[in-house]
């Protein structure tokens, strides 16, 4: 997928606006402190962060674009983009969410368009687009919940308010996975950790738990709670910490909340963080190529990580370390020469085994992936249809087939999500047409696509089948909007689209970590010098967690003081 023509920064050489003047032209072995492998939102967070630190970094990217599944490309003067499209907590100057905090400390970041309503499609096909916040939230369940719906979930969140203030009050920017925690937490925060602390293991607790404790019997409330929280760590209520959906609450039904959108598509937020890696000079220079795919991760002698070989033969030496922003998959392959050469330990190749393994129930420990997305983009002609989103016709819509399915909302292609952003930023569009983005989270079944001849006509019909069920998704809100479509701008992803492009092995973002029963490894490895971060470190699939995971995986190289000079520069909210 070409990359966004109209982002300057996503072009294929390395930092042609920051590399002393000159771009970098042939050969790109050099040495620098920190080499980032992947640039995702948490590979480009870390390596922004190091070299506001005062780290020299180096991002090398295998794709075409940075950015991770927050990449967008162009098509026929349409805008698209293959990730996340719900954002909150940005265009306020005071947000616990991570990378508002990262763009603060980096001093680069988009410009955000606010908007307030988000469409849901019921399964009786009844539908609203109410505001979000507790107002007109109470009026949908007044109208669409069943009796004590409203006095249920207002009781709810009573319940919650103390573990809402806890998951909110202490800053995931300040952890970092070392003694220096006790300065950064202890000493610079000691209010809030103590909040934290008298939450205890209940942040970590299934949420079901205080749904079964507060004797909840409103069907309706049961259902949406189990859909956010399906949305934000694609599990259930039975398998979401309550620090994730406690975080959500607060944020989403607090009076006065807004949605926000990055002017110029998801894109921007990756520009603005690679804006924040090249921005850095002299000691602190930050390089970054895209078209750069890595052949292997160095290890010296020592068994310490020590750098990377690009495909071509070009060689970066880390002087401090390595942080891994590739999947466990694809750092276990990039590792498999240094173990050839018996220079990995048994406990790190134990430790990728789990991770890689993805539920195939040959590794002892090993977490299963969560399950793949299916999507749809496509720019239709416009006519006729509102230019600005409304409570008849809002911007992005939940599509919920059947609560009663067998798997419920992880069934497969039992929810649907629809973007229309070019109703919150025209410029995403021609004028007179629309983009359309709709795909279903973390429900398909990798297995149903695993194999496939890409180029065969099996694969072609069962793209055209995934493109039917969610145009049909498409269409609650946007009548005939397969006849609208621009010639030329229709495109199916697939998990086999996701392993390819993206990069994803098993089309899978992450591990599906059931609270109270899984636990992940951290971002330390028990090699030196290496790191990881990402969707498989952190738990939760969604932008906030992903940032925070590319944060400590920084915050573990960067000295203490230096840690708390950054710290300075976050507004967080005042309690």
């Amino acid at each position: 997928l070409p990359s966004p023509p109209s982002s300057s920064l996503s072009a294929s050489v390395a930092s042609p606006a920051k590399t002393g003047g000159r771009e970098l032209i042939g050969s790109r072995s050099h040495e620098t402190d920190v080499v980032v492998v992947g640039s995702g939102l948490a590979g480009l967070s870390c390596a922004a962060l190091l070299v506001a630190a005062g780290k020299s970094v180096t991002v090398v990217e295998s794709h075409d674009a940075f950015g991770g599944c927050a990449h967008g490309w162009e098509r026929r003067g349409f805008h698209f983009e293959s990730g996340p499209s719900l954002y909150s907590g940005f265009s306020t100057e005071e947000s616990p969410n991570p990378l508002k905090g990262i763009f603060q400390i980096v001093g680069e970041e988009p410009e955000w368009i606010t908007y307030d309503r988000w469409g849901t499609v019921l399964p009786d096909g009844r539908k609203f687009a109410a505001k979000i916040g507790p107002e007109e939230f109470g009026d949908v369940l007044d109208e669409f919940g069943d009796e004590g719906a409203r006095e249920e979930f207002e009781g709810l969140m009573e319940r919650m308010k103390p573990l809402s203030d806890a998951a909110q009050s202490l800053t995931s920017l300040a952890i970092r996975e070392d003694p220096g925690a006790v300065v950064t937490l202890g000493l610079r925060y000691p209010k809030e950790l103590l909040q934290t602390l008298a939450a205890g293991q209940e942040l970590n607790d299934p949420f079901q738990n205080i749904m079964e404790e507060t004797e909840m019997k409103s069907t309706f409330v049961k259902n949406w709670l189990d859909m956010l929280c399906f949305l934000l760590q694609g599990l259930p209520a039975s398998g979401t910490m309550n620090a994730v959906i406690a975080y959500m609450l607060a944020d989403w039904y607090r009076p006065g909340v807004t949605l926000d959108f990055p002017r110029g598509g998801s894109g921007a937020i990756a520009d603005a963080l690679l804006r924040g890696v090249l921005k850095g000079t002299g000691a602190a220079e930050g390089r970054a190529y895209s078209d750069a795919p890595v052949e292997e991760i160095l290890v010296d002698d020592a068994k310490r990580a020590c750098g990377v070989r690009l495909k071509g033969g070009d060689v970066v030496r880390a002087r401090e370390a390595v942080v891994s922003n590739a999947d466990p998959t694809v750092t276990r392959r990039l590792l498999a020469a240094a173990k050839a050469q018996g220079r990995t330990s048994r406990e790190l190749d134990a430790c990728l085994d789990r991770m890689a393994d993805g539920g195939t129930g040959e590794t002892e420990g090993a977490i299963p992936d969560l399950a793949s997305f299916i999507h749809l983009h496509a720019g239709i002609d416009a006519t006729d249809l509102p230019p600005v989103p409304s409570a008849d016709f809002p911007a992005q819509w939940a599509v919920i087939r059947d609560w009663d399915r067998e798997g419920g909302v992880e069934a497969p292609r039992n929810i649907v999500l629809c973007s229309m952003p070019s109703l919150i930023d025209p410029s995403l569009a021609p004028e007179g047409k629309h983009v359309l983005h709709a795909y279903v989270p973390a429900t398909e079944p990798y297995a149903d696509w695993a194999g496939m001849d890409r180029n065969s006509e099996e694969y072609k019909a069962k793209k055209e089948e995934a493109a039917d069920f969610l145009w049909s998704a498409i269409e609650e809100y946007v009548p005939n909007a397969r006849e609208r479509a621009v010639k030329g701008t229709v495109q199916i992803g697939t998990p086999l689209t996701h392993e390819r492009f993206l990069r994803r092995s098993r089309g899978a973002y992450g591990p599906r970590v059931v609270a109270g029963e899984n636990t992940l490894p951290g971002h330390k490895t028990p090699m030196g010098g290496l790191l990881l971060c990402g969707d498989y470190p952190f738990p939760g699939i969604g932008v906030p967690a992903t940032a925070a995971s590319g944060a400590i995986a920084a915050n573990c190289l960067i000295p203490v003081w230096k840690h708390w000079n950054l710290l300075d520069r976050i507004k967080l909210p005042k309690k």
